[in-house]
């Protein structure tokens, strides 16, 4: 009897690991058609199957975002990472496009950031860094992070827009630094002028006591009156 129950129980075991890696299955291929509709309940099923699906979770952030909901894509990119292994990369770096799509540049950074921790070949991750980078004002670390992703993939498609945007950084970092410069000048003739206006004052001060001295040396006339 013993021996019946147990190969009841493999049996229903084989029976569920078989409908959760049909659930993926199908799921996956219509992910990969894009069709992100019609695969977003196969994944969710394959997910409640078998919880340690990494891939599950990783095609139900991606799906989440492309039907324009990043909070619930950020939740189970989240989940995710919790059990991830071989995908970490690629957890942050959704995480980090959810987040960029959200505007919250600072949290973004901070996934791709640890995105290229995780990989530090995951090319695309310097460039969504670079262009958080660009929209917090860094512009230091977004030239960088386009110079490295150029050398990386050289032959992106997007080059040419990347070199265009990279020549406006440094035309900005130029203007600040003549602008800089051009401020550090006018300080100075500030101050140039003010030492002037401090040496007239000394010459005028002198004069004052000179004057003072000479007409408390002079006889002073007093008519006394009866």
């Amino acid at each position: 009897m013993k021996h019946v129950i147990a190969a009841c129980v493999l049996l229903l075991a084989s029976a569920a690991i078989f409908g959760a890696s049909e659930f993926f299955d199908k799921g996956e291929a219509l992910f990969v058609q894009n069709k992100p509709q019609d695969a977003r309940p196969l994944l969710e099923s394959a997910l409640n199957d078998d919880p340690s699906n990494e891939k599950a979770y990783l095609y139900l952030g991606i799906i989440y975002q492309q039907l324009g909901d990043a909070q619930k894509a950020i939740d189970i990119l989240k989940r995710g990472l919790g059990i991830a292994t071989a995908f970490k990369d690629l957890f942050y770096y959704n995480m980090g496009n959810d987040f960029f799509s959200r505007k919250e540049f600072t949290l973004a950074e901070e996934m791709y950031t640890s995105a290229i921790t995780s990989n530090k070949s995951l090319a695309v991750s310097y460039l969504n860094r670079a262009n958080t980078r660009l929209q917090l004002q860094g512009l230091d670390g977004a030239l960088a992070d386009y110079t490295l992703f150029l050398q990386m993939a050289p032959q992106d498609p997007q080059r040419p827009n990347i070199e265009k945007v990279m020549a406006l950084i440094r035309q900005v970092q130029d203007d600040k630094e003549k602008a800089h410069q051009a401020e550090l000048a006018r300080q100075q003739a500030l101050m140039n002028d003010v030492l002037k206006s401090l040496n007239n004052a000394g010459d005028a001060t002198k004069n004052l006591s000179v004057e003072s001295i000479n007409g408390q040396n002079d006889p002073v006339n007093v008519d006394i009156k009866d």
